[in-house]
Formats: C-alpha cells, sequence, structure tokens
C-alpha cells in the first residue's frame, strides 16, 4: 500500500448530502470532520451492498482533497481491500477507480443517513441508534 497516487486524488459527496454532512460537523455536532461522515457513509454502503454513483458532475460537491491520506494511511488499506474484494486485483493499478468506487459506497450511504438519521430533529444518541447493525442488514 502506497499513499502517494491517492493523494491527488479529489473527494466528492452530493451536493445535497454536502449540506446535510457539513451541518452535522464541527465541534458539539456529530462528526469532527467531513472525511468522517463521508466515511460513515461509505461503511453504509458497503454493508447494505449498494451503490450510487453521481448523475452529473454539476450534482457533487469536492469536500476535501487526497491529502487526507497522508495524515490517515489506514483508509487506503480500507479502500484497497474493498476494492480488491468488489473489483480483483487489477483494480489497484488505477487508485482513480478505488476511490471512484468508494464514493459510489459513500453516496449510497450518505442518502441513507441523511434519509434516515441526520434530516430527524434528534439527539445524537437516538441518531446513533438507528445505525444498529440489524437495521443496516444487506439488501
Amino acid at each position: 500500500m502506497t499513499v502517494a497516487p491517492y493523494a491527488s486524488i479529489d473527494l466528492y459527496m452530493p451536493e445535497d448530502a454536502h449540506r446535510v454532512i457539513r451541518n452535522c460537523t464541527g465541534q458539539g455536532k456529530i462528526f469532527s470532520r467531513q472525511i468522517d461522515g463521508w466515511w460513515l457513509g461509505l461503511c453504509i454502503g458497503v454493508r447494505k451492498g449498494e451503490r450510487l454513483p453521481f448523475q452529473s458532475d454539476a450534482q457533487r460537491v469536492k469536500f476535501m482533497d487526497g491529502s487526507i491520506f497522508n495524515s490517515d494511511p489506514w483508509r487506503v488499506t480500507h479502500l484497497e481491500l474493498l476494492a480488491l474484494t468488489k473489483e480483483g486485483d487489477d483494480v489497484l493499478t488505477e487508485p482513480r477507480r478505488v476511490v471512484g468506487l468508494a464514493m459510489e459506497y459513500a453516496n449510497f450511504g450518505l442518502e441513507w443517513l441523511g434519509n434516515e438519521c441526520l434530516l430527524k430533529t434528534e439527539p445524537t444518541l437516538s441518531v446513533l441508534s438507528r445505525l444498529d447493525l440489524s437495521t443496516l442488514a444487506p439488501g
């Protein structure tokens, strides 16, 4: 695993999801950083086995550049393992494809997260209780 090829890849999320995640990010809020909300979306998408491609470039927002991978190199390991299980060995020669796959899973998870949790006016603990694994069963 090498972080270098990933450091120049921008991370995007759907515009609607970005608004929700941005409002849930910061001191005293659900997420410390937007990457944490995105990562939770990624995990939900993978758990549910669902991906959601971007409809168009105009409907996506860059929320972070790939420099996050320099400070959180474990993320690259996770992204590569995900890509290997879904696409096979040759995917590792295409870091943009690895990240693109992750963004599609994150898009689904972010939509689910927004609809099921973050757009509700409930305390954080109530929101987090909705993330019970039984509610995230695949399919």
